[in-house]
């Protein structure tokens, strides 16, 4: 059974209506290791809607939380007095909107391309609406048993004199200061430089810490089911902590739950907005297949590391889905990935079976053809798609855009190529200039398709006695300029039979 649906069976035993719940700090890029998260939680909730209950997906954005630090991709003079500010109240880097809002507005359109569609709750907004207020009294009436917990679930001495608020001194950031007294809804502390600031509680000025914050949402939400990070399941650490919090303060249980690993960057290690080491969520839809980038989560159990290879590697992971897709309409694919694909699907639903089209054809057809009609009227041609239905055609395009923003940005060298309008320049030599000939005598005489000029050169292998290698490298020379190139057999066939023949003259008839 696929993980999603072991999950939402347990969450059905306690209950037919669910609040699912992920969230971000909005600090920079949100990328594609972020999205592992949400995408898990989509699919319990895609999970318990399919088997009768009532679930709904809730976002987070945890823009109430400071800037921690001027990051490498922020201009430092500009962004040095924001730190320690809460995110919501700082400029965007374009200058336009808040900080925040620069970071969540494109991932919100990325998760709509993914077919996500939650509910967003903004944090920042809710401190200062008063929805923390009863979260927030129940805790400051019960110090003592919060500090507790926290001591002794974590580990950690806390100072002397805590009082659980992050407080918010007179120039708007974010701080640890001297508590000096309480009384709902106000805070008296001391800041650093010895003088006394109110904060009021009820209004937002400030909030809970982390630890206190994470189980104040999942009472004030209703939250029964969150994925999370390892590092907030490690022991003593901030789940511990919270599910202390919310049984013992908050008079609630903690929400069901699942862990997930971190998705690595090839080469560089786990992503993280805040060191630039990410790719961003709207970046990769724009050179990935949004069904791919949902079956890179679906298919794995969440407690297994994803190693993302952004080059040459996601050429394979569509291979692979596009693989999938093919066993699932013939009924030959493995239960878990069969549910791994109904998973994937944006529409959340599965469609009739379509045309399933080599995307390392497309690859090819994208380099070598500017105009859509122009690839459509050669996948007609060679035999790799009949007439295309209206939904068929919108995968085709999606499919080339993706495939033209990889080409721009992580594709590497030995897979692009561009057909070279001069002949290039060749060294010519007697048995070269024969090769070539042989070359061209056969193609003149073959249909022209991809497996019978594939087969060409494997009968020129047997009637020269010479490897098929060294006909594919001049081949590949006249035309590309280099000695390597796309799968040689359908990448001739989608040029004009009389071009490859004149290109070949061209070296025979100087």
């Amino acid at each position: 059974m696929h993980w999603a649906d072991v999950v939402a069976d347990k969450l059905l035993e306690s209950g037919k209506e669910h609040v699912i719940s992920s969230g971000i700090t909005p600090s920079g890029p949100i990328h594609l290791g972020s999205m592992r998260e949400i995408l898990t939680a989509d699919a319990v909730v895609r999970s318990v809607n399919h088997k009768g209950g009532k679930a709904k997906l809730v976002y987070i954005a945890d823009n109430a939380d400071p800037l921690r630090k001027v990051y490498p991709f922020l201009d430092n003079e500009k962004y040095e007095e924001f730190v320690g500010r809460p995110l919501a109240e700082i400029p965007a880097p374009n200058g336009e909107d808040s900080y925040d809002n620069y970071f969540l507005k494109p991932f919100f359109a990325a998760l709509e391309t993914v077919g996500i569609h939650p509910e967003v709750v903004d944090n920042y907004q809710y401190y200062k609406d008063g929805k923390y207020n009863s979260c927030i009294k129940s805790i400051m009436e019960n110090i003592t048993t919060a500090r507790d917990i926290l001591e002794t679930v974590s580990g950690r001495q806390l100072p002397k004199g805590w009082f659980p608020w992050t407080f918010k001194d007179d120039n708007g950031v974010l701080c640890n200061g001297k508590y000096i007294s309480y009384e709902w809804p106000y805070v008296t502390f001391e800041n650093k430089d010895g003088i006394e600031i109110t904060n009021n509680l009820s209004k937002g000025e400030g909030k809970l810490p982390w630890r206190l914050d994470w189980p104040s949402k999942w009472k004030i939400l209703g939250v029964t089911f969150e994925a999370f990070g390892k590092d907030h399941a490690t022991k003593g650490g901030s789940f511990d902590t919270g599910k202390r919090i919310i049984r013992d303060i908050l008079n609630r249980d903690e929400p069901h739950h699942i862990v997930y690993e971190w998705i690595n960057l090839k080469g560089h290690g786990a992503m993280h907005s805040s060191t630039g080491l990410a790719i961003s969520a709207e970046e990769m839809l724009r050179m990935a297949p949004p069904e791919v980038i949902r079956w890179l989560i679906m298919q794995p159990q969440p407690n297994r590391h994803i190693d993302f290879d952004p080059g040459l590697g996601l050429l394979n992971s569509v291979d692979k889905y596009d693989r999938l897709e093919n066993d699932y309409y013939k009924q030959e694919a493995e239960e878990n990935s069969a549910r791994a694909f109904e998973l994937s699907q944006v529409e959340n639903k599965v469609r009739e079976k379509t045309q399933i089209l080599p995307y390392r054809h497309l690859v090819t057809l994208v380099q070598s053809k500017t105009e859509y009609d122009e690839i459509i009227d050669t996948l007609k041609r060679t035999g790799e798609i009949q007439d295309l239905n209206d939904y068929e055609n919108k995968r085709l395009k999606s499919r080339i855009e993706c495939i033209r923003g990889w080409l721009k940005t992580q594709a590497p060298d030995n897979v692009k190529f561009r057909i070279q309008e001069i002949p290039p320049d060749l060294d010519l030599d007697d048995s070269t200039a024969k090769k070539l000939n042989d070359i061209k005598n056969k193609m003149h005489s073959i249909d022209w398709n991809p497996d019978a000029i594939h087969n060409s050169f494997y009968e020129l292998q047997d009637n020269n006695n010479t490897p098929a290698k060294e006909y594919f490298k001049i081949m590949y020379l006249i035309i590309l300029g280099k000695e390597r190139g796309p799968r040689l057999g359908f990448f001739l066939a989608t040029m004009e039979k009389d071009f490859i023949i004149e290109r070949l003259g061209h070296y025979l008839n100087p």
